[in-house]
């Protein structure tokens, strides 16, 4: 049996110098290098995986960004900060810059794609990185500290909501400045030359074949801040888990919850499905079983809870969950043996 293996990516932070508005996860498939063009069974695997994850979170709490260039003024002194984004071309796995950041209120863009990937990777995904140029003119110590505060007061990459990615903090002449970087790009790419992908989300996983929904799934949960994330660090000691809302869920511990590898939930832990309370292996425990399909389960939101997005209560049934009846009540429900990393 191929071994099958989920791998998520650390969150990058990008420091140089740089020169329509939906509430959800948005696909970019501008660096796919054709592989959903050509394969739209994939794509509509991953978009039914995006959609799922849409269906559970409120983006209400992510806030705009409308200007990337934030500035203070005292006086006659002043601070600029112009940012711009980082993330890894998806199908080629070069860096790219963007200079522009406005994002609309709760959009979060993920760029996608595929390459070859060494065995026994299917996928990789993890948030972008956020940097910036600096420009500062001052009269006194007091007074570019006193500017560089207010264009800190007036920055919108903290996006009042959801995880914190990562932080910049550093001087600007004298001043000192910080900046709390929110979700706001991501990327993640899928193995191209796998020959054993199930890309149909809306038929059984065939034996012996691996599900390119879970895997999306799986990794888009990364590129939103699972596993590489200023909040999910700060929320991990070890193998335990600090977070109130997936102890809660996890019998009310979180010892041993996070895998050694501390990216991911550990392997085996099981929670119930949200479409129907079904028992299942957590999406984000770091590997998946052949010919078998996962879905969101209560312990896989609880976690995003902690990571402060805000998850709806009344959850609809995932775009794959009536097939997946299907299969079971015709009492045909095969599990493989696992595979490790």
């Amino acid at each position: 049996m191929k071994q099958l293996f989920i791998a998520a990516l650390a969150s990058l932070i990008w420091l140089g110098q740089t020169s329509q508005s939906q509430a959800e996860v948005v696909i970019d498939y501008s660096n796919d290098g054709g592989f959903f063009t050509s394969n739209t069974t994939a794509k509509a695997a991953l978009e039914a995986a995006v959609s799922d994850i849409n269906a559970v979170i409120d983006f209400v709490n992510i806030g705009a960004i409308t200007n990337d260039v934030t500035s203070g003024v005292d006086g006659s002194s002043f601070a600029n900060f112009d940012f711009g984004y980082s993330y890894t071309h998806p199908s080629a796995g070069t860096m790219q810059t963007i200079n522009d950041t406005t994002l609309g209120a709760g959009e979060i863009k993920i760029f996608v794609g595929a390459r070859n990937l060494a065995p026994p990777t299917l996928g990789q995904g993890g948030p972008g990185g956020v940097g910036f140029g600096a420009s500062s003119s001052s009269t006194s110590a007091a007074s570019l500290q006193a500017a560089v505060n207010n264009a800190m007061s007036n920055e919108q990459h903290s996006r009042g909501g959801g995880p914190t990615m990562n932080t910049a903090s550093g001087s600007l002449g004298s001043a000192s400045y910080s900046f709390d970087f929110g979700p706001t790009v991501g990327n993640l790419w899928f193995d191209s030359v796998d020959t054993s992908w199930h890309f149909d989300h809306t038929t059984p996983v065939a034996s012996g074949t691996s599900d390119f929904y879970t895997v999306a799934l799986h990794e888009t949960l990364h590129a939103i801040g699972f596993g590489g994330s200023a909040t999910w660090n700060d929320l991990t000691s070890g193998t335990a888990w600090l977070g109130t809302e997936a102890n809660l869920i996890n019998n009310g511990t979180g010892i041993g919850l996070i895998d050694v590898g501390g990216a991911h939930i550990t392997d085996g832990t099981m929670s119930l499905t949200i479409a129907d309370g079904t028992m299942q292996e957590a999406v984000m425990d770091p590997s998946i079983t052949d010919g078998t399909r996962k879905y969101l389960t209560e312990l896989d939101v609880a976690f995003l809870r902690d990571l402060n997005y805000i998850t709806v209560t009344a959850v609809p049934e995932p775009s794959t969950f009536a097939t997946f009846m299907v299969l079971v009540s015709g009492g045909v429900c095969i599990r493989r043996r696992r595979s490790t990393i």
